[in-house]
């Protein structure tokens, strides 16, 4: 990201049950978050069948680039059946370009 060549960073875990890898990253992010470099959004969500826990969406995204955020948030809550044109999107938001999706969706194809 920080290079400028992807624009978005999504990361999805129960909130508090982070594995250390994954706080690692956070920790990372921060110290550019701090500074102005990149943006970060948090989405909270509580889980139906365990009202005990959060479900936390972590999003970096380049300044400019927020708009990414909800547009996945449309597409990962919104969706009906996943579909591979929905995986495409999926990949395209986090800037994946046609060619690294067209290979994504060859190796693993959504099985409908």
């Amino acid at each position: 990201m920080l290079c400028g060549i992807k624009p978005m960073a999504m990361f999805s875990d129960i909130a508090g049950n982070e594995p250390d890898c994954v706080l690692r990253y956070h920790r990372m992010f921060s110290r550019h978050v701090a500074v102005g470099r990149i943006n970060r959004r948090i989405i909270d969500t509580p889980m139906p069948k365990r009202p005990d826990w959060l479900s936390r969406r972590v999003f970096y995204t380049l300044p400019g680039e927020d708009w990414r955020v909800d547009a996945m948030l449309e597409l990962i809550e919104n969706y009906g059946s996943w579909t591979n044109e929905y995986e495409r999107r999926f990949g395209s938001l986090l800037g994946y370009e046609d060619w690294q999706n067209d290979i994504w969706l060859e190796r693993f194809p959504v099985q409908t």
